[in-house]
């Protein structure tokens, strides 16, 4: 049984699933910092850059070693610590997508 939930995890995480969304938040990620840096407390700001060098180091990993899946893993799981990233970003790249009601489900 943990096999077959390993392997669903390392579809889910594979980088034709996930590196291309990833590239894209990351493109958005660094002018969206400085357009809300004056509105950020240092905490969030902290948080979403954070959040930001996983996206890059996840897409370094996607680029140059897309088999490391415990790798793949860590950077997801330290990702998810850093909670969701903005919805304006998440809004731009997939507008009809609802963060807010996806944990109501």
């Amino acid at each position: 049984m943990e096999s077959i939930v390993e392997t669903m995890m390392q579809q889910l995480l594979s980088k034709e699933i996930l590196h291309e969304p990833m590239k894209e938040i990351a493109e958005k990620y660094p002018k969206w910092l400085e357009e809300h840096k004056s509105s950020l407390s240092k905490e969030e700001h902290e948080r979403y850059s954070l959040q930001y060098e996983l996206i890059r180091n996840l897409n370094e990993v996607y680029e140059n070693d897309p088999g490391n899946f415990n790798k793949i893993v860590e950077l997801m799981q330290k990702m998810q610590e850093c909670g969701q990233p903005p919805n304006d970003i998440v809004q731009e790249l997939a507008p009809d997508f609802d963060l807010a009601s996806l944990g109501q489900l």
